[in-house]
């Protein structure tokens, strides 16, 4: 009996394979894009915990405050006294300018340099890997040898060596590339997040030192903890230790609040919650699918059923026969589903890869993730088929051996809804009352495109609020001005020293100002007494509110010269739930008698400004005195004067001798940010492949079903002498209402996707920034039109049958 039953169900496969092929290859879809994605998060995190340990990243970070430095050796004794401290290294780090040639062009763009122990003779805290066995460089060599970050040297396809300039004038030897754990991900403290437009270079300690007239000097200790320290006592022992023996301030930094080492850590897994939320609706739209088409089927058996019943056979056994069917779907949606799901997973490893760049990616199959997939791509169709064959079963023999023709096929709601009035002869009617006529399965059938075009929508959405943020920061910053730059000075100077006199004054600069921008540490008053209050490093810049060049946008408040308040982005305040005239607490640098000492003041939120970055904050340039640093700058900005490039400016400051640290194109301060995202577009680009070939998969297996089911109400029609291709386009008619209800659910149910999204799961990866919700209307109605022609022409495929029937045998009752 069981084998007879099965050539049974093998004769019904036969008879539905393209059916049944369609709604296995959906189920794969859901399948591959869950256990693929799934996987790569896998490999993620286990080749980040192990390029960490490759590299020894550090667990605490102490850097000499405003950009200060000490003899070498002074740190490393000072960490020498402290319990509790396992390993140690001194470093030298500073900003400079990296000029090359790319492809016949000129390349000037931001560099740092890492001074370091690159001998490999012991380990080293933050030590590097080196890429494709790169030489180490020699210290005390002739010409400076350093090696290149290898996100830099990849982004710009750089030869294996080479040459560089750095610091305007000085050439160095490139010997290969390496990665070092602070810049597997590159997220600068000015929102830069990325690898084209900074290039470190990991030079010898003494290299460093000479490149930068800083002989025998260094600004960083790195170190790693014994099991069981307490990091904030050994955090408190450095400071303490270097402020009483040498009047130095130690910014110190742990391991877990690294921009780089959260958002490294912190990505993959909100990309799981994102991946989750896209596999559930696809499995969803699976299910509705496979349920849509269970249903169809087994009432499409209703006579064979109720023959069954008639003769005395149990029902146990009447469910066998579909439930094989649905055996079938879920055995090709998982071998589709682990072809996709590679497919799926080695494409993301390469976009991956591009963002983040790891020594060691492991990528070991992933069997208890494939294992969860495919159970659940196994369980859903046949769980669909059941639900119809239990119904069917519970139906009076004597109903179900009905012929077709004389059955109810709309249900309960039926009959009222064929009640409803229509214009239009009764052709025109047609697609309307067919869609009536059975509201379960119309229900269905547009639940499975809405699911499919919501994720559409939201992917399409995710990329354009990516672009709307970087374009609204670009434009707060720029005012207008799209070669807007800033300079960066190696040390604090008068206003009208020469340092910045001559910035001022350089024939390439033009709308020059000086400023100040420190380093604070600020939370809400009224957090205070909490436990846990939020506190944030920002960044704040003293700009003078009166001037006609720039100064920052004010949304709420109201920029007031000579006012002691502060400017927060609309990020931070929201952050510490504060808003115009509350009060926050601010811990800053101050200069007292000459000396570096920190500060705590209360100051009220006079203003909040719309750029992204929360940690972008502002101050009237006259309340630097206030702090100690007045008739002082650190920085002068300004535009490129006519007739001159913005690479012009950079070459003729820093080969001027002026204090120049850095020059840096405000645009450039997202453009790394716009490269991560030009390569994690990749991901939405295999999304929405993938959805549009999944609403195209369920147009045309609606349309097979609706040709097959219907072959009695054609076969009268074409009696009468209707021509096919009428009857194509009510069934594209058909197809075309139900795909303007679901892109109508689609965009709104999407649009809430795309909200939960953008303000719930990417501020957790991307805590510095404010994402501005926005949706390219454009492109959405392009991918809807693609969507509705897809469902549209769908009827076309199955239209050879409609042209192969045989009239007679269709039209023939048997009672």
């Amino acid at each position: 009996m069981w084998l007879f039953r099965l050539r049974w169900s093998l004769r019904d496969a036969r008879k539905r394979w393209i059916q049944i092929v369609a709604i296995g290859f959906t189920l794969a879809i859901g399948i591959g894009l869950y256990a693929g994605l799934s996987s790569v998060t896998q490999w993620r995190l286990t080749s980040i915990d192990k390029s960490l340990e490759a590299t020894s990243m550090y667990d605490l970070r102490a850097t000499v405050g405003e950009g200060g430095d000490v003899p070498a050796g002074s740190l490393a004794r000072i960490a020498s006294e402290i319990d509790g401290i396992d390993r140690y290294n001194e470093r030298l780090l500073f900003d400079t300018q990296v000029e090359t040639v790319v492809e016949g062009e000129e390349l000037l763009v931001h560099g740092r340099i890492v001074g370091m122990d690159l001998s490999g003779s012991e380990p080293v805290v933050n030590d590097v890997y080196l890429i494709d066995d790169a030489a180490r460089p020699v210290s005390n060599s002739a010409t400076p040898q350093v090696l290149v970050n290898r996100g830099f040297s990849t982004f710009w396809d750089l030869p294996t060596s080479g040459a560089l300039t750095v610091g305007g004038d000085v050439g160095v030897d490139y010997v290969g590339a390496a990665v070092s754990p602070e810049f597997f991900l590159i997220i600068e403290g000015n929102g830069s997040l990325g690898r084209s437009n900074l290039a470190v270079l990991f030079a010898p300690l003494d290299a460093a030192q000479d490149i930068s007239g800083r002989s025998g000097m260094v600004n960083d200790l790195v170190l790693t903890l014994e099991p069981g320290a307490d990091a904030a006592a050994v955090t408190r022992q450095l400071t303490e230790a270097a402020a009483s023996q040498d009047g130095v301030l130690l910014d110190v930094l742990t391991r877990e609040a690294t921009p780089s080492y959260i958002g490294l850590t912190g990505s993959p897994e909100i990309d799981q919650g994102i991946y989750n939320a896209i596999s559930l609706l696809l499995f969803v739209g699976a299910a509705f699918a496979a349920l849509n088409f269970s249903a169809r089927m087994v009432e499409a058996q209703r006579r064979e059923i109720g023959n069954s019943m008639a003769i005395g056979e149990h029902p146990r056994t009447i469910v066998i026969r579909p439930l094989l069917i649905g055996l079938q779907i879920g055995i090709i949606g998982m071998i589709l589903g682990v072809a996709v799901g590679y497919a799926i997973a080695f494409q993301t490893v390469t976009v991956v890869q591009e963002v983040a760049w790891l020594p060691i990616f492991e990528q070991p199959f992933q069997a208890g993730i494939y294992a969860q997939a495919m159970a659940l791509g196994f369980a859903v169709p046949v769980l669909a088929v059941l639900w119809p064959v239990l119904r069917a079963v519970r139906v009076r023999p004597v109903d179900a051996i009905r012929s077709s023709h004389l059955a109810s096929r709309g249900g309960s709601l039926g009959p009222i809804i064929s009640r409803i009035p229509l214009p239009g002869r009764s052709l025109e009617r047609m697609p309307f009352r067919n869609l009536m006529r059975a509201p379960r399965r119309t229900f269905l059938t547009l639940l499975t495109f809405t699911m499919s075009l919501a994720i559409m929508f939201a992917m399409l959405g995710l990329g354009s609020t990516f672009t709307a943020t970087l374009d609204d920061g670009n434009e707060e910053l720029l005012g207008g001005e799209p070669d807007r730059f800033t300079v960066q000075l190696d040390s604090f100077y008068p206003v009208n020293s020469p340092q910045v006199q001559d910035i001022l004054t350089n024939p390439t600069v033009q709308l020059g100002e000086p400023a100040m921008v420190l380093g604070a540490n600020v939370t809400a008053a009224t957090s205070e007494a909490t436990d846990d209050p939020i506190r944030l490093d920002l960044a704040v810049r003293f700009v003078d509110f009166g001037s006609t060049v720039w100064t920052p946008t004010a949304t709420e408040g109201s920029l007031s010269p000579r006012s002691p308040g502060i400017v927060l982005a609309d990020k931070a305040a929201r952050d510490f739930g504060v808003g115009v005239g509350d009060d926050v607490i601010v811990t800053h640098p101050a200069l007292v008698d000459g000396a570096f000492t920190y500060s705590t003041r209360s100051l009220p939120v006079a203003a909040i400004h719309p750029h992204p970055l929360r940690l972008n904050a502002y101050m009237d340039l006259s309340q630097a005195s206030t702090w100690g640093f007045g008739d002082l700058a650190n920085i002068v900005t300004g535009v490129p004067a006519d007739g001159s490039s913005l690479n012009d400016v950079k070459r003729a400051l820093f080969g001027s001798g002026t204090g120049v640290a850095l020059v840096q194109g405000l645009n450039e301060t997202f453009q790394s940010l716009e490269d991560s995202l030009e390569q994690s577009s990749g991901v939405f680009v295999i999304t929405r492949i993938f959805v549009i070939f999944l609403v195209m998969l369920i147009a045309f297996n609606t349309a097979n079903i609706n040709v097959d089911e219907r072959s009695r109400d054609h076969a009268t029609m074409f009696a009468y002498g209707i021509p096919v291709r009428r009857v194509i386009a009510n069934l594209s008619v058909e197809g075309l209402l139900l795909g303007v209800v679901a892109v109508v659910l689609g965009g709104l149910f999407g649009y809430a996707l795309l909200l939960w999204m953008a303000l719930f799961q990417m501020p957790t990866a991307v805590p510095d920034v404010g994402m501005i919700v926005s949706v390219r209307w454009w492109e959405m109605a392009a991918s809807f039109v693609v969507a509705l022609a897809a469902i549209a022409l769908a009827p076309i495929f199955p239209g050879r049958k409609l042209n192969k029937m045989f009239i007679p045998g269709q039209l023939r009752v048997m009672e």
